[in-house]
């Protein structure tokens, strides 16, 4: 069956751009990987009406934005090479699993990128390369490095420093975002040490975020890859594997179970992301744009989401529009770890 051609537009230092790199890798699509650059950058913007990145142009001449809509897109397009679970329980760990990773791996990713200035100068030369149209292997001249070091402050200031302002991880936080990072890495490791996905042998949305976090920040930037060495270095060759990997017979867990490693990655997003979705929606309801969340180590002020408060309000729609019977099990499964609370909050 010839799937036809699709077009990925995006960045190679995009953590969403590698995730939907490795979603249509998994997938077994036959698609190329076209930098936004300057020049391109205007036609990719008018199409999708955005200036986020990534953005896939289908076989059918579509132009659609955002890796998780993208996901069960194609999820729904290609049944036999599914990237979602079928089973109740299963299904609605994969969506809190990728929301989480989402939207709270991201700290992780411009912290460590922007609040160490010898990764800022790696930085500011893949940035400036994908946008005049090189990818990073190919190099930069004299001319065009010079460029590029000039661009260093400009980047750091303009769009680093202030995407960590308004999510809580600038250079105050940075300690904290390092020691949170670690301790979850550990969990990651025992957990991909057993399983080679989040939930089983097959793949969901989550894993493909996991894989983009690494292929474009921990696995490329100099100071997270010193994390990662450090604390969990095996999970370098998993999210290899992840990334690499292919869709095949393989499946998730039998009787819609959950692996028990997951237990740490559930507490977690209860304990952090969760509780930023509570006092984000709070803050939404009474039109205030700036939040304040206690992570544990004090209160820590961030920019509140309206594309969270959107994620969550998606999620609790799949739980009620489960069966009765489906979502008792989902609540007896998933309801004693506290990760359905959030979402069970009224819309604003």
């Amino acid at each position: 069956m010839f799937d036809g051609h699709y077009v990925m537009w995006g960045g190679e230092h995009s953590l969403f751009t590698r995730k939907l790199e490795a979603m249509l890798n998994y997938l077994g699509l036959d698609y190329e990987f076209k930098l936004k650059t300057r020049v391109s950058g205007k036609e990719m913007e008018a199409r999708l009406g955005t200036h986020f990145i990534p953005g896939l142009q289908t076989p059918e001449g579509w132009f659609i934005h955002d890796t998780t809509p993208i996901g069960l897109m194609l999820n729904e397009k290609y049944p036999d090479r599914a990237i979602m679970p079928s089973t109740p329980v299963q299904r609605i760990a994969a969506h809190l699993l990728e929301d989480w990773a989402d939207e709270w791996f991201g700290r992780y990713a411009i912290s460590s990128r922007w609040c160490y200035p010898h990764n800022i100068q790696f930085v500011a030369r893949s940035f400036y390369a994908n946008n005049i149209g090189k990818y990073m292997y190919e190099g930069l001249t004299a001319e065009e490095d010079a460029a590029a070091a000039a661009m260093i402050d400009s980047v750091r200031d303009n769009f680093g420093l202030k995407a960590c302002a308004n999510r809580g991880c600038g250079p105050d936080q940075a300690a904290a975002v390092r020691r949170d990072f670690e301790q979850l890495m550990v969990h990651a490791e025992a957990h991909y040490s057993r399983y080679n996905f989040l939930l089983g042998e097959r793949a969901s949305l989550g894993d493909f975020t996991f894989a983009g976090l690494f292929k474009a920040h921990i696995a490329a930037d100099p100071e997270p890859r010193s994390w990662i060495e450090g604390c969990a270095p095996q999970m370098l060759n998993y999210m290899d594997r992840v990334f690499q990997a292919r869709s095949d017979d393989s499946d998730y867990l039998a009787d819609d179970a959950l692996p028990p490693t997951l237990t740490p990655f559930f507490a977690h997003m209860r304990d952090t992301y969760h509780e930023f979705l509570k006092v984000s929606r709070q803050a939404l309801a009474a039109g205030e744009k700036w939040c304040e969340v206690d992570l544990g180590e004090g209160p820590i002020k961030m920019r509140s989401l309206k594309y969270s408060e959107v994620s969550r309000l998606h999620i609790r729609r799949e739980i009620e529009n489960l069966s009765r019977q489906d979502r008792a099990l989902v609540e007896a499964k998933l309801g004693p770890l506290g990760v359905l609370d959030a979402y069970l909050l009224p819309p604003l």
